[in-house]
């Protein structure tokens, strides 16, 4: 039994968030203890918090923070790809011990990165769960052809239309980025008219306003009215109405979970599954929501995404991480409710919210 303790910001109960101590657990076999540096608050935690989306009693205490940047401080049996002082991000999962907003988290190999030097660990944050997230919908879920690294040549059908719905939103940034590496040439997303510029410089061959009220005909025309694969960053029910209008009725629509009531990447009413009288798709429309936490099941992604394929993208300088909100000022839980404070406003737009924890 540890003696050791660290500090954590975790929920207690339904809608409590404290400063606790926890004990400093020990890595086990294929796991590494980090001390982190940085951790990155998403909707999900707001949706934990608030609502206890997803949450049993035995669940609490529970740290907040999907992501972690950190240094590793010890290893645990059978690790080989990491040692001792070496700089990584981290996808975190729902393990307690994992969590971000703590001093010291036991994370799996499986799900961390090495960082090169030139990234800056509040950068490197930004990174994990968005980049998780957008490889498994694009190369898992849509059943896109999955690069093989280093891409050589083009990918069948290169110039098929994807439509990347919340391209502003940061797993829509990534998206992007990996269908312009993977060779897709046909990328078009919708965003506020100011991230335009930079989504298109990320890859994106059309940005599309989504206020637009000519939204809908402008996909149509970018598309030809052939659109086979969405990814829905945002995933609210006004979201699933317009891309209804504009696929195919042989698509694919991939949803990140949980979907929204209303138009807003934040609300109260949330769902893990289409309600079938909500749908506003065909029935020939094949309509698939994202678990991210379940990407681990693929065993190529366990073995290969963050351990390898990261890696090698940010040593290559292939992938740009997001733009940071920090949160650095006052005690950690001082920052962990401003942070959380923020997400839940809804007014967090191109942006990867993060704290400081060291």
């Amino acid at each position: 039994m540890s003696t050791r303790t660290h500090s954590a910001v975790a929920i207690t109960s339904k809608g409590h968030l404290e400063a606790i101590q926890l004990a400093t657990q020990k890595p086990g076999p294929g796991e590494v203890l980090v001390k982190v540096a940085y951790s990155a608050i998403v909707p999900p935690d707001v949706y934990m918090t608030d609502l206890g989306l997803g949450m049993n009693e035995g669940d609490y205490p529970l740290p907040l923070g999907i992501g972690v940047s950190g240094l590793v401080v010890e290893i645990g049996e059978g690790v080989q790809r990491l040692h001792k002082g070496d700089r990584i991000c981290a996808f975190t999962l729902k393990n307690p011990k994992s969590k971000g907003l703590q001093e010291y988290a036991v994370l799996l190999q499986t799900t961390c990165a090495k960082i090169p030097d030139s990234l800056a660990l509040e950068a490197a944050v930004t990174i994990p769960d968005n980049f998780v997230t957008s490889y498994f919908t694009l190369f898992d879920h849509l059943k896109l052809p999955p690069p093989k690294f280093p891409v050589t040549s083009p990918p069948p059908e290169a110039d098929k239309p994807i439509l990347i719905y919340g391209g502003g939103a940061t797993s829509g940034q990534y998206a992007i980025q990996l269908l312009k590496y993977a060779g897709y040439t046909n990328v078009i997303t919708t965003a506020s008219s100011h991230h335009h510029s930079y989504l298109q410089s990320l890859g994106a061959k059309h940005a599309i306003d989504y206020r637009d009220p000519g939204m809908v005909e402008t996909i149509v025309r970018a598309t030809g009215g052939k659109l086979e694969y969405v990814m829905d960053c945002v995933s609210a029910e006004e979201t699933l109405k317009r891309i209804a209008h504009v696929v195919s009725p042989q698509a694919t629509v991939a949803m990140l979970l949980p979907i929204k009531a209303g138009d807003s990447l934040v609300a109260d009413n949330l769902w893990m599954e289409l309600p079938a009288d909500r749908s506003p798709f065909e029935k020939t429309v094949k309509v698939i929501g994202v678990r991210t936490f379940l990407y681990q099941q693929n065993e190529y992604l366990k073995e290969k995404l963050m351990p390898e394929i990261l890696p090698q993208l940010l040593e290559d300088g292939i992938i740009t991480p997001n733009r940071v909100r920090l949160f650095d000022q006052g005690t950690l839980l001082e920052r962990a409710q401003a942070a959380l404070q923020l997400v839940r406003s809804g007014k967090v737009s191109g942006e990867k919210v993060v704290v400081k924890v060291e």
